[in-house]
């Protein structure tokens, strides 16, 4: 059952969820997205929110958007776990010990860093491995570049993500275009031209 807040405490809660650094006790990466910066708050735009207080859980719904610094995630709900909170500040706002701890998405999930696309019919953050998984006809595009798998994982540690499970691969040559046909080889020097005539005949 929904947790019921009066409008202004609920309203404090939205933006301290959506806007409050929810970093680390890893210092080194903070981010909660690939290629998110662990400096850059969580913004995040839906439709609707529910907020569960005995599950300390926040579930975003409708065309939700989740920002950090350049990164974006796009999918249709987003539920965020928080860490047990600990203590309430004066105002019912979650005291600066509450942290994402885990998110799971329910797709179609996109998400985009830089140049790289992914998406998938599912996605996860797992606070605990600093991990972010897509599940589910997962494709990953880098410029003209497409792998496609079962389920990809981004460690936000190493910055290094791995497609696996039937994995299917397209890379364009340096300079192709991967639509044109490419052009037939030149005849060799002196090799004779075939005789219609012969064929005809």
């Amino acid at each position: 059952m929904t947790g019921r807040l009066s409008p202004a405490v609920l309203a404090l809660l939205i933006l301290a969820s959506a806007v409050y650094p929810a970093y680390a006790e890893k210092p080194h990466s903070g981010a909660i997205l690939p290629g998110g910066n662990s400096k850059d708050p969580v913004n995040i735009a839906a439709a609707k929110l529910d907020y569960f207080d005995k599950e300390q859980k926040l579930v975003y719904t409708g065309n939700v958007v989740a920002r950090q610094g350049e990164s974006k995630l796009e999918t249709g709900t987003l539920v965020i776990y928080l860490t047990p909170k600990n203590a309430l500040a004066p105002a019912g706002v979650p005291s600066s010990s509450s942290q994402i701890r885990r998110m799971e998405t329910a797709g179609p999930v996109t998400i985009v860093s830089k140049d790289q696309i992914g998406t998938g019919d599912s996605g996860v953050y797992e606070k605990s491995e600093n991990k972010v998984y897509l599940v589910g006809n997962v494709t990953l595009t880098q410029g003209p570049n497409v792998t496609k798998g079962d389920k990809l994982t981004y460690d936000l540690d190493t910055k290094q993500a791995a497609v696996t499970g039937r994995v299917r691969s397209m890379f364009l040559p340096s300079g192709g275009t991967g639509d044109a046909k490419e052009p037939r080889p030149a005849r060799p020097d002196g090799a004779p031209k075939p005789d219609r005539a012969a064929k005809s005949s």
